[in-house]
């Protein structure tokens, strides 16, 4: 489930990366970004919630970066884009591994479906908190298009909407805005408004109490936790999003139709994980059903993803109990490693 998460996993490097190009990173620096309680961006129609978090202390991630810094410092330069070249040139004069000065930094997608909508309509929050210049550079550059500054609204004193190139569709969250360096991005006005209000007043009570009972069972000091709601066929979504590559290749191998009839009759899932090293995450699943059967078609479909994924690398254990409705599933996802050094040996 290469991954599009580990593609953004790549993509969040490259932001740290970025950062360290410049001289605004010191090793003194003590400037911290206030990190949004996610809760604050749930909304009544939300159906889907993910938040990825990580901070100086997380051995996972610290083994991560180790790994990029390493990779890095024996990079050639072959890539092709001119901005990571001059990154590399920053870097390779660099004597130590700066990038958890950059931490905690938390990402959090939340996806609404409002009624007759057919997609989701996502919701994006990201903040690096170690250096909050980071963030204003890359807050500035979304701000312009190719024929200058994009239209502009504003939410009485409380923030700035930028209104990007398809701000009209709200399936591409195009509204853009900062809170307070967090740079968030909606799927129109409307939501924006709602949530920057929230926001301002750290409004973290229930918006959607489906939303809110699943989340009273996880974890939120895991490094990644979320609850997808599956209501006309969200869920299948949001997991092609998150694992384009590898849920790809999962329906390929057992049959969309499978797949889509399966996912069908899955009524919710959570999940809570920690990334234990450079290059494994492992995850708890929990999956809400709608009947004994169903559960049990839903763990012959796991079994049958794990052994697809093991044929890449991409899959450990899996362990699975199931009562009634519902299926308990600890997982162990691989490959991250690889898939961070021919990311930098490809751009770098």
């Amino acid at each position: 489930m290469k991954t599009s998460f580990s593609k953004r996993l790549s993509a969040w490097l490259g932001l740290f990366i970025l950062a360290l190009s410049t001289t605004a990173l010191s090793e003194g620096s003590q400037s911290r970004l206030a990190i949004p309680e996610p809760a604050i961006f749930v909304g009544p129609d939300s159906v889907s919630f993910l938040v990825v978090r990580a901070t100086p202390e997380d051995e996972g991630f610290r083994a991560l970066f180790d790994t990029a810094w390493k990779s890095l410092s024996g990079a050639r330069g072959g890539g092709n884009n001119w901005i990571y070249q001059a990154i590399l040139g920053k870097l390779q004069g660099e004597d130590s591994n700066a990038f958890s000065a950059l931490l905690p930094a938390q990402f959090v997608r939340v996806d609404a479906l409002p009624e007759g909508a057919t997609e989701p309509h996502p919701t994006t929050v990201t903040t690096v908190s170690g250096w909050p210049g980071l963030q204003s550079i890359w807050y500035l550059a979304q701000g312009k298009g190719t024929d200058g500054a994009f239209p502009t609204e504003e939410l009485g004193g409380d923030a700035t909407l930028i209104l990007r190139d398809g701000h009209d569709d709200p399936t591409r969250g195009r509204v853009l805005t900062r809170l307070d360096g967090s740079i968030a991005s909606f799927p129109t006005v409307k939501s924006a408004r709602y949530a920057v209000t929230r926001y301002a007043k750290n409004d973290t009570s229930s918006a959607n109490p489906r939303m809110q009972s699943l989340l009273e069972g996880l974890d939120p000091t895991k490094d990644t936790y979320g609850v997808l709601i599956n209501e006309r066929g969200s869920a299948l979504r949001m997991l092609r999003w998150l694992n384009k590559y590898d849920v790809s290749r999962a329906e390929q191998e057992l049959g969309e139709e499978r797949a889509r009839k399966v996912f069908d009759q899955i009524l919710s899932l959570t999940w809570e994980g920690d990334l234990v090293s450079d290059d494994e995450m492992k995850l708890l699943l929990k999956f809400q059903t709608a009947s004994p059967d169903a559960r049990k078609e839903v763990a012959a479909m796991l079994k049958d993803v794990r052994e697809v994924l093991a044929g890449y690398g991409r899959a450990g254990k899996m362990e699975i109990t199931g009562l009634d409705n519902e299926l308990f599933v600890n997982f162990e996802l691989t490959g991250y490693k690889q898939m961070l050094t021919n990311y930098i040996e490809r751009n770098f």
